[in-house]
């Protein structure tokens, strides 16, 4: 996905990157080219990629990179597709053809790069000082919540008090409409992250899949809330796997072993994204309490 408030230096990177780390496999590259306000507009951008001979499909600034993704695959039919939102870059060669081997498994019902076992609605109990499964994961409320404020300020580079913002109007939604908390589960809750996966079209059209709208919970709900992606692959018998830098799979229960999202140093890592590269540039303290959010460890 290309985003036009995201600007240039997100498709240059994903261009070198690309070019760095051969795919292994042959692949039609297609750029979905989000809130663009015409095709000209987005001129600068394609050319960037113009050796790639990439595909272009454009979409509305609305929602979020899920509904893209949906939207393209809709468009597009093909047998197979690779997401990215606009932020992920390949850091290993034969990435695709690494992805691609594992899903031809008959298993196997998505694969991705990283994979958490995050839970919102366990943050979000956690936040509003209820009882939560990362009570004993997190440093005490007030400190945990300054602490990943203050993360957030140096790594992600929001203004001071943006961030406590984000999480004040998570928790005005939340008290307006309690029941989304039921449309998560708690702490371990794990699932595949949306920004970079791989699926079949076969097994997509099968999936009940619902609107991404300008609400972030729709987002975070298809991704990893009861119904998600993972969810519902799982329950048709099918494994969400995780797939390393050198090709070795992990189930969900291994993810945390993987060194490939917020474990080791990431070294294993198949394709990066803006939440690894935030790890990467984090000290000790900063990777600790990712790793508590991502994985419940107390350490990195």
């Amino acid at each position: 996905m290309v985003r036009a408030a995201n600007g240039l230096q997100a498709v240059c990177d994903f261009g070198q990157a690309i070019r760095q780390h051969d795919p292994g496999v042959d692949y039609e590259l297609v750029l979905a080219m989000k809130g663009f306000r015409s095709p000209a507009d987005a001129t600068e951008h394609v050319r960037e990629l113009a050796d790639l001979e990439p595909r272009t499909l454009h979409f509305p600034d609305v929602g979020y990179d899920l509904g893209v993704f949906l939207g393209a695959s809709a468009r597009l039919r093909r047998a197979h597709y690779c997401f990215m939102n606009s932020w992920a870059r390949p850091v290993s060669d034969g990435w695709l053809a690494k992805l691609g081997g594992v899903l031809e498994r008959p298993d196997v019902g998505m694969v991705g790069a990283t994979g958490s076992w995050g839970s919102m609605r366990s943050w979000l109990t956690y936040a509003l000082g209820l009882p939560s499964a990362y009570r004993a994961i997190l440093p005490p409320r007030r400190q945990g919540l300054m602490q990943l404020q203050q993360t957030e300020v140096q790594l992600r580079g929001d203004v001071p008090g943006e961030a406590y913002g984000k999480l004040l109007r998570r928790l005005t939604l939340l008290r307006q409409t309690p029941e989304l908390l039921l449309d998560f589960e708690p702490f371990p809750s794990p699932h595949l992250r949306t920004a970079a996966f791989m699926i079949s079209h076969e097994l997509l059209v099968r999936l009940k899949l619902f609107a991404v709208t300008n609400n972030r919970v729709d987002a975070y709900a298809l991704e990893s809330g009861r119904r998600s992606l993972t969810r519902q692959v799982e329950q048709l018998g099918l494994l969400v796997a995780v797939v390393d830098s050198g090709g070795s799979v992990y189930g969900p229960r291994e993810w945390d072993r993987s060194d490939t999202y917020h474990s080791g140093d990431q070294h294993r890592l198949l394709i990066a994204d803006r939440r690894t590269d935030e790890f990467d540039r984090a000290n000790i303290a900063q990777r600790r309490l990712m790793a508590a959010l991502s994985w419940g460890a107390t350490g990195v």
